[in-house]
């Protein structure tokens, strides 16, 4: 079924008058969000799906596993997590029911997010004291050795950090693009 159904003015006029609406027929259609901020809607509430269950999927690991290795560092990531996981889930909704509100809160969820994920990429790839070989590896390994695998650690983190800050910073502006543009 079409999404736009057209009324005859005066038709439209009169149900407006009818349910007590202030408004004229062109108000009213001014008042209405343009079709493909709707089309963007849907897409975005797909994108927010699977960023939603990607993200509960982790929350519930990362809660599962806190008790195992307790210390302040995971249970930041652990709160940080649920926090982001909670608000993800509100965008998902907020798409899916064509609230305006799902761009800004959707852009904001994630833009901390990927700046979450980049502060902990560099913060573990540039604190040396934070980039340890297990002791279990360090009597097997010679120096050069060591040296390598800290080093690819490092790089490992920093690909964490960049890659991982990118994509969410990408997904922000991919939500926030569908926010409707203001009215003249």
């Amino acid at each position: 079924m079409n999404s736009m159904i057209t009324i005859p003015r005066e038709a439209l006029a009169e149900l407006l008058r009818s349910a007590g609406s202030p408004l004229t027929p062109e108000q009213y259609v001014a008042s209405l969000p343009a079709v493909n901020i709707v089309k963007k809607y849907a897409s975005r509430a797909r994108a927010s799906a699977w960023s939603k269950n990607v993200l509960i999927v982790v929350a519930v690991l990362s809660v599962v596993c806190l008790p195992f290795n307790f210390d302040l560092e995971d249970l930041i990531l652990t709160v940080g997590l649920c926090v982001v996981t909670f608000f993800e889930c509100r965008v998902h909704r907020y798409f899916c029911e064509g609230h305006p509100n799902g761009p800004s809160l959707g852009f904001r969820n994630q833009s901390l997010f990927a700046a979450a994920i980049l502060v902990y990429g560099l913060y573990h790839a540039f604190l040396p004291a934070r980039v340890q070989v297990p002791e279990e590896l360090r009597e097997f390994a010679d120096a050069s050795t060591l040296a390598t695998m800290q080093s690819m650690t490092l790089v490992a983190y920093l690909i964490i950090g960049i890659v991982g800050g990118v994509s969410q910073f990408c997904l922000a502006w991919y939500y926030r693009a569908a926010q409707e543009p203001p009215r003249a």
